[in-house]
């Protein structure tokens, strides 16, 4: 029970008088005695002989209520007071138990008591429930609608209490000598033969095939038709939970949960039952032997796709696969395949269920959607653009006219929100693919970091905030598979040979610098060839005098630059006089191209440094291309170390100024 649902939530400490007080209370009204209705939520640890005695009792109220109307609404008896009123006012309806009472209580005002009716109007031919509809309620009805609301926490929470006499009690007293209860109760032998729980379980099945039956007919008003959805979900969640105790009962159960399926599945307004009917097949379908595929491709494929604007289909479909990650994974090969569609419940509402995706991402990173999935987060902005064009211009037929509306939401807050989610959703997917995949994947991977920097929306910050996370995750893989630098030398050399994207891609280009100057080595794979470091060396030294020639680079580019030209020269000793030669330059002053005074201290510092240590190639290549025992820890970077000074003291020996 939630705070609004008429009851009040107690969470204190009970003591032990006050416990048998509210006991006492409480078998007074089993025994019909006191005619006060409790509607209070404890959390309690109940003895035996208080489950088996409820147990009872409601087997009476759901399966022999009369189905007679009551008699005409007084001002005092059981159901009167405050609550009636609670019942009748227009609050919103939080729960199924005050949908319930909100809609039998519109018939309270009768003038002749008579059989009660089914939602379609016909006389009911069977036992009451909550889909009866009556002018008036009598008491064991009201009952009736109260068990059905708590039936199936009942059932979860004191299935394991284990029952003191498992024998059948002759002189039953939960059926009230004289009553119609008792009367009709008696004639039902075949299950007084079970013990209380089992009995209760096999009353809750029939209860709630009774209510998938009563679904199938038309209700007379809106409310009604609204009516039957919620005791749907409630009654397939407790066939599951039924299943779950007794898996002898999964036989009977299918049937009639596969056809209620086939009822509704091409029914969108039924989608919210659609997930427990999942779950049901989820945790009985390889007992029963069915194909669930059907269900699967409905509730991953067909819903996310169509409703993805509805956001309780959103939330519930997001906390089923939240809480069935592993057995998804296990019973559901083709789980992960369904990613397309359920991207647009996170397109469409991003700052709602990020969170959620956060937690479910990593489920459908696979070696065989990491590519794939990879772009469809790339163009989650691109998607929440195309879902709103499609609610506002369902008649689009040119890709021109596309392309233009696409440039226009650009601005659009909605999808300004579903690309600040990327960033965030981009760095659980590195983190999780990286655990999925070999190196020939993340070598696909590193192209498609290269390829798509350049293919992106043009958002403001977007793109920035999209290389950053490029950048960080290429050191990251890199770090991890060293040999992906040799493998990719190619692109990865292409795209720093290229100035343009110095300007537009900063962030990224230098880390691209790095990785080739830090991982071109024989001591990470021996495919490094002479001829590739040099051919690496000779493009970023085209760049290097380029962007100096003409321009003002950045600071930061410059010194990347000068960096992987002297580790390269370091490893190939024939290089090192063409680096030197620009290095001299720099500390002669040849610096025009910087734009400030702090500028010129950056590049001219890293200069004397890189042009003092290649004056010593042996101590260069320790320094520049560390043995792994030196890099972890990097005593070269250690204020604490020894080998900081001696570098600082080369540097004055060798500067000749």
């Amino acid at each position: 029970m939630h705070e609004g649902d008429g009851c009040d939530v107690v969470s204190r400490e009970i003591g032990e008088e006050e416990l048998q007080k509210f006991y006492c209370r409480i078998t007074k009204q089993l025994m019909g005695k006191e005619h006060v209705c409790v509607c209070v939520c404890v959390c309690v640890c109940v003895c035996v002989d208080h489950v088996t005695l409820l147990s009872k009792r409601l087997v009476d109220w759901l399966r022999y209520a009369s189905v007679q109307q009551g008699g005409v609404a007084s001002s005092g008896g059981f159901f009167t007071g405050p609550r009636i009123r609670q019942v009748t006012s227009n609050k919103p309806i939080k729960s199924l138990h005050m949908f319930t009472c909100r809609t039998v209580m519109k018939h309270l005002d009768v003038l002749n008591p008579g059989p009660v009716v089914e939602l379609d109007g016909c006389v009911c031919g069977d036992f009451f429930t909550v889909l009866c509809v009556s002018q008036a309620f009598s008491d064991d009805q009201w009952m009736n609608l109260y068990s059905f609301s708590l039936l199936r926490h009942w059932l979860i929470t004191y299935h394991n209490v284990t029952d003191g006499n498992n024998s059948t009690d002759a002189d039953d007293r939960s059926e009230v000598d004289g009553s119609v209860v008792s009367m009709v109760s008696a004639t039902s032998s075949s299950s007084r033969l079970l013990p209380p729980k089992e009995r209760l379980r096999e009353k809750s099945f029939q209860y709630c095939q009774r209510l998938i039956e009563q679904s199938d007919r038309k209700a007379l008003k809106r409310t009604d038709t609204e009516l039957q959805k919620a005791c749907l979900v409630e009654a397939v969640r407790i066939l599951d939970g039924v299943c779950v105790e007794d898996a002898g009962c999964v036989y009977r159960a299918f049937p009639c949960v596969k056809s209620l399926f086939g009822r509704l599945n091409s029914d969108l307004s039924c989608s919210r039952v659609l997930l427990p009917i999942a779950q049901f097949y989820l945790n009985h379908g390889e007992t029963a032997a069915v194909d669930s595929e059907c269900v699967w491709r409905c509730v991953f494929g067909v819903l996310p796709a169509e409703c993805f604007n509805d956001p309780y289909l959103a939330h519930e479909t997001l906390s089923f696969i939240r809480a069935n990650q592993l057995q998804l994974h296990s019973s559901v090969p083709l789980y992960t395949h369904y990613f397309p569609s359920l991207l647009k419940f996170l397109a469409w509402d991003s700052p709602g269920l990020v969170s959620d995706y956060v937690d479910v991402l990593p489920s459908l990173v696979t070696a065989g959607t990491a590519v794939e999935l990879l772009h469809s987060l790339l163009d989650l902005p691109c998607l929440t653009a195309a879902l709103t064009l499609q609610l506002r211009y369902t008649h689009t037929h040119t890709l021109s006219v596309l392309h233009d509306l696409l440039m226009e939401a650009a601005d659009w807050s909605r999808v300004i929100q579903s690309a600040q989610s990327v960033p965030v959703l981009l760095h659980v997917y590195f983190n999780t693919v990286t655990t999925v995949s070999d190196e020939r994947l993340l070598a696909q991977l590193v192209l498609v970091l290269l390829e798509r920097s350049s293919l992106l929306l043009n958002i403001p910050k977007y793109t920035a905030e999209i290389h950053r996370v490029f950048s960080h995750h290429l050191l990251k893989l890199c770090k991890l598979h060293p040999s992906l630098v040799v493998d990719q030398s190619r692109e990865l050399l292409e795209f720093a040979g290229t100035t343009t994207n110095i300007h537009s891609k900063e962030d990224l280009y230098t880390h691209v610098v790095w990785v080739l100057g830090e991982y071109l080595s024989v001591s990470f794979d021996s495919r490094c060839s002479v001829d590739l470091v040099t051919s690496c060396f000779e493009a970023l030294e085209a760049v290097l005098f380029e962007i100096t020639s003409s321009g003002s680079p950045s600071p930061r580019v410059v010194t990347s630059l000068l960096s992987a030209l002297a580790k390269l020269a370091s490893r190939s000793h024939d290089l090192i006089p063409r680096v030197s030669l620009f290095l001299s330059k720099l500390r002669s002053g040849a610096v025009s191209w910087c734009g400030s005074e702090e500028d010129v201290v950056a590049v001219v510092t890293r200069g004397e440094e890189l042009w003092s240590l290649l004056k010593l190639p042996s101590v260069a290549l320790s320094v520049l291309t560390p043995p792994s025992l030196a890099t972890s820890p990097r005593w070269h970077r250690d204020a604490n170390a020894t080998l900081p000074p001696r570098l600082r003291t080369l540097t004055g020996l060798t500067d000749t100024r």
